[in-house]
């Protein structure tokens, strides 16, 4: 800007001058010294004016201050050019015309100071309207050269001397020069435009792919994005491969369920991921972050002998490239982020609105391409996000790095264009992120609350999902009854409601019948309450499911906060009202519920601070990737000599046919694989883990323990770890029975080694229990589904 905005103008202006006739030995001539110093005054100023322009400053009148200065250097370094450009002539002595001279300073100044303040006031909501920046630009362009020929009005040109032959062919170098620049700087802007339209055209290819992007908001609540303008991203994989045409990546699926807990427990799989980079890069020859995803047909070299689980595959690329977005931010694994409970399509865009056609979206619409009712097009890529609040400290630090922070309204069409969405739907998500990231730092929840708990069975008995708020979807409908734990007799006087439905409770808290012919002061008072709460919670369900639903009197406790402040949070008690909801009926009329799926709603209950099944978790990943990484290792340096001596030899933990002693009697439910349970897998299976020792093994002991598995073993140069697992069972109800911390059974090795294993099971969640209560107590003989 200062050099071609400015400078080139001025002496292609200056060029306009003619004097004595036109007479070449008489025109205007330029001492280089002046020159050269004039070209780097406008630079100097136009940076020191857009630098106070983008100060950082909480405070309006700091920020005030910055605008103004920016108008005011913006328009000294173009008065500063001029004159000292002008001083530079050496053939002629000017004389100005003092109220001319004043009038180009304030008209420099002044249309700086108001193009700049104004665009840098109104910039986000102009960012995306071409016509207003175009006059913007105009009118500082307008201001520059008013201010030039202003100045030139009546100026008196005193002849030094006349030119001489070397002068008079410099005159024609130096427009020459600024006709160059000119030229170069319109040639640039083109390249310039041309490499970021073939820039948006490659990140329009990742909008049918799937990919992880951070979304991290400064103390302002602004996001985080590249230099480029965009959210910073990394490919997980081309497509998830599905194992049937039915299935599904979704929130419902148990990868996501999995990488969902990860998120909340990064320690658990931190010192897996420089293996898994490994073993990704031996079997698919890429580097870490830019290589190909494995297709079905490689993801059968994952292992060929005991793993053939794509979703294992897609579990390591997920962790690779979390690691790749923090490595890029200058930051641990652990501090990249927690997972959206959201999968936004991408590439959903049809023809007619990337020709722009359709300058807006209905917010409905926009709710459509959400939640994917809108238009469901082959091949459209899906997008997880990982979102934190970032405090002052993380906000510099990300600065230094080379990132920046900007509005929605800034970056969002451009945002919007690569993700192949509309703008109004990215705006959607970006507030749900906010409020999400939010409410994860913010959110407490003491005391005790009556909530209700609708099951809604799914299509093709495909399980239950489960009605919740949709600001929180973590969280049941709900209304407080208390500050505090109840009371002894307060939780007597519930239990009197044990079982009622909602109208038989409403008429037993208003003692229609008389049943307490002596009911205290506070009996009243506390019906009373627990009155209004059901009125309250009424409001936020449907009414039909409402009426059918029963009173469960037992308490359950929830954990919400996840402040990372609070080292001990209050736990929730909740009572609630139960019932097995008909399918068919629409949300719409609610419009604080949603619905989202159990096995969903169920593994986020896990995931609060402190949770004892964050270790389970970790055990689980250990249990599942050290053994296949170990052997990795075993066998990296070893050369094929033969496939009878080269291959290790696979060993299947069985059971003894006398197994040791267990606490109680498990269940099936109870006896399932710790692996599909920290999966949050409903419907799947999971095959046994096995383990490969080199040609020659040693002795082999196992610990029996509550908690991870250990084992230790001695052999001729190498280890490994072991993993128990049985095949998962079905179970449409999900959750589980057991009340134990752990079970603990005796295995068999295939050399006829044994072994103890101890296997810490995960905690019921009050998800677990009211499932349980609702199916076995308030099951309706006959149920829509």
């Amino acid at each position: 800007m200062g050099l071609v905005g400015i400078w080139c103008m001025h002496f292609i202006g200056n060029r306009a001058i003619v004097l004595a006739d036109g007479d070449s030995s008489m025109q205007l001539v330029y001492n280089p010294g002046y020159t050269t110093l004039s070209v780097f005054l406008p630079i100097i100023g136009l940076t020191m004016a857009f630098s106070a322009a983008e100060y950082p400053s909480k405070s309006k009148i700091l920020h005030w201050c910055a605008l103004i200065c920016t108008g005011t250097f913006a328009g000294l370094s173009v008065v500063g050019m001029h004159y000292i450009g002008n001083f530079g002539i050496s053939n002629y002595q000017l004389q100005y015309v003092p109220r001319f001279l004043a009038a180009s300073i304030i008209i420099a100044v002044g249309d700086c100071l108001l193009v700049l303040v104004l665009f840098y006031t109104l910039r986000e909501r102009w960012i995306s309207s071409w016509w207003k920046r175009l006059l913007c630009a105009c009118l500082l362009a307008g201001g520059v050269s008013a201010m030039h020929f202003t100045a030139s009005t009546k100026c008196q040109y005193y002849l030094r001397g006349y030119n001489g032959s070397d002068a008079i062919r410099s005159r024609n170098t130096q427009v020459a020069v600024a006709g160059a620049l000119s030229g170069l700087a319109g040639i640039i802007v083109i390249g310039v435009l041309f490499f970021t339209r073939h820039r948006t055209q490659l990140l329009r290819t990742r909008s049918q792919k799937v990919m992880l992007a951070c979304a991290m908001f400064d103390p302002d609540g602004r996001i985080l994005v590249t230099t480029e303008g965009v959210l910073p991203a990394r490919e997980i994989t081309d497509k998830y491969q599905h194992r049937t045409f039915s299935e599904d990546f979704d929130t419902a699926h148990p990868v996501f369920h999995w990488i969902f807990r990860v998120t909340r427990s990064w320690p658990s799989v931190s010192d897996q991921i420089p293996h898994m980079k490994s073993h990704l890069a031996a079997h698919s020859g890429d580097s870490d972050e830019d290589s190909k995803p494995i297709s079905s047909a490689s993801s059968a070299h994952y292992d060929p002998d005991t793993y053939s689980d794509y979703s294992i595959v897609f579990r390591e690329r997920f962790c690779c490239a979390a690691a790749s977005l923090a490595a890029a931010m200058h930051l641990p694994t652990e501090r990249i982020g927690m997972l959206y409970d959201k999968i936004i399509d991408t590439g959903t865009l049809r023809v007619e609105e990337r020709l722009g056609k359709r300058a807006t979206l209905p917010m409905d619409d926009a709710l459509e391409v959400e939640s994917g009712k809108s238009f469901k097009l082959f091949g459209r890529g899906q997008l997880l996000f990982l979102t934190k609040q970032l405090n002052s400290d993380d906000a510099d630090k990300l600065l230094n790095a080379g990132f920046r922070f900007a509005s929605i309204q800034q970056v969002g069409r451009h945002i919007a264009e690569t993700m192949q969405i509309p703008l109004p739907a990215l705006e959607y998500h970006v507030a749900g992120l906010r409020k999400y990231v939010y409410k994860l730092a913010e959110l407490e929840k003491p005391g005790t609350w009556l909530s209700f708990f609708g099951l809604i069975p799914r299509p093709n008995s495909k399980g239950f999902d489960v009605s919740v708020k949709k600001e929180d979807q973590d969280q049941l409908p709900d209304a407080q009854l208390l500050s505090t734990e109840p009371e002894q007799w307060q939780a007597e006087f519930l239990q009197r409601m044990d079982g009622l439905r909602t109208r038989s409770a409403m008429t037993f808290l208003e003692d229609r019948n008389n049943t307490d012919l002596q009911r205290d002061p506070r009996q009243q008072h506390f019906a009373s309450i627990v009155l209004q709460a059901m009125v309250t919670l009424s409001q936020q369900v449907p009414a039909d499911w409402f009426r059918e639903a029963r009173f469960l009197a037992r308490p359950v406790f929830a954990h919400y906060s996840q402040a990372t402040r609070n080292r001990g949070a209050a736990v929730t008690w909740l009572y609630a009202f139960c019932v097995i909801a008909d399918m068919h009926t629409s949300l719409e009329a609610c419009n604080g519920v949603a619905r989202i799926p159990l096995t969903f709603f169920s593994a986020r209950q896990r995931c609060y601070r402190g949770s004892p099944d964050h270790a389970i978790l970790a055990r689980d990943i250990h249990q599942e990737f050290g053994p296949l990484l170990a052997r990795r290792m075993m066998a990296g340096g070893r050369p094929a000599v033969g496939a009878a001596k080269d291959r290790m030899r696979r060993v299947s933990l069985h059971r003894t046919k006398t197994p040791k002693k267990l606490p109680k009697a498990l269940s099936p439910r109870q006896q399932a694989d710790s692996r599909s349970s920290s999966l949050g897998h409903s419907d799947s299976t999971s095959v046994h883990e096995l383990v490969d020792y080199p040609g020659k093994m040693g002795d082999v002991t196992v610990e029996d323990h509550k908690g991870p598995c250990v084992v230790e073993t001695t052999a001729a140069g190498a280890g490994a770890g072991v993993g128990a697992g049985e095949r998962d069972t079905n179970n449409i109800w999900g959750g589980s029975d057991s009340k134990s911390d752990y079970s603990s059974e005796s295995r068999q090795l295939g050399l006829g080694m044994k072994v103890a294993v101890g296997t810490a099971r995960q905690e019921d969640t009050f998800v677990d229990e009211l499932m349980e209560v609702t199916r076995t107590r308030f099951m309706p003989p006959k149920v829509g589904y």
